[in-house]
């Protein structure tokens, strides 16, 4: 199964991403953002029915200078700092949020056409940084990118899943293991009754719309049995065997 959703990630498909029962009990829409379109935005807003989000990995936003937006609260918000304290969330322990963006030629950047730029053009600076081009990276993304915007940017934790085990972190990994920029852009599947869509009828869903389906766990289990730790990208081949994909290069450890 997750030889098929590493399969479909590449060529661009969306594939449904289950992350725990014991966690939020959430199915995200998940597609490369390197390949990310407006109608595949579409696709997420009509079938997600969440906050589309783009993702990359705490070594990029390193480079480009980017927090967990918590930390950036906890540091310049003249608040109570009780307002920051994230102890009782229900489900994890931090937010993976950072900054929200929009591309500098988005209209008003809500838009599908503008969301759709907005996280491609990010997904290839995300490239270049990954490829080892870091020299002038924060002057191409201020030349490209404004902030506030509509396209809210998550920080997979370093370490992958030794610190967190949310979408963006597995949805990130799974990325990189695919040998693609390791960026995701995702969405959370709502339901009509006003809760997250369950296990079950995501399931169904992605049965009626030929969708790969995969649950945290498998691609926790992948990770751990990584030949590369999720330092660098793992390519399965037509036979199902695992090679070293060369050429991701990971900036900052």
């Amino acid at each position: 199964m997750i030889d098929d959703a590493i399969r479909d990630l590449r060529s661009g498909k969306p594939v449904l991403i289950f992350d725990s029962a014991k966690r939020e009990g959430e199915t995200d829409i998940v597609i490369a953002s390197q390949h990310i379109t407006s109608e595949k935005i579409r696709f997420m807003r009509k079938n997600g029915g969440g906050l589309i989000c783009t993702t990359l990995r705490e070594s990029e936003a390193r480079v480009l200078g980017l927090p967990f937006i918590e930390d950036f609260y906890r540091d310049n918000l003249k608040i109570e700092k009780r307002a920051m304290d994230t102890s009782d969330m229900k489900y994890d322990k931090n937010s993976s949020f950072s900054v929200t963006i929009n591309h500098r030629k988005t209209f008003t950047g809500i838009s599908d056409n503008d969301r759709s730029l907005t996280a491609s053009a990010f997904a290839e600076l995300l490239g270049e940084i990954s490829s080892g081009k870091t020299d002038g990276a924060v002057g191409r993304f201020v030349e490209n990118f404004r902030i506030p915007g509509h396209i809210s940017l998550i920080i997979a934790r370093e370490g992958y899943f030794r610190r967190r085990r949310g979408h963006t972190e597995l949805g990130t990994y799974l990325s990189e293991a695919a040998g693609l920029i390791p960026s995701v852009t995702l969405v959370e599947m709502l339901d009509d009754n006003g809760l997250s869509l369950n296990r079950e009828k995501a399931m169904r869903f992605a049965s009626e719309n030929s969708l790969t389906f995969i649950d945290g766990e498998s691609i926790i289990q992948r990770w751990n049995n990584d030949q590369s730790d999720g330092h660098r990208s793992v390519r399965h081949t037509s036979s199902g065997t695992s090679a070293l994909l060369e050429g991701i290069q990971e900036v900052g450890r």
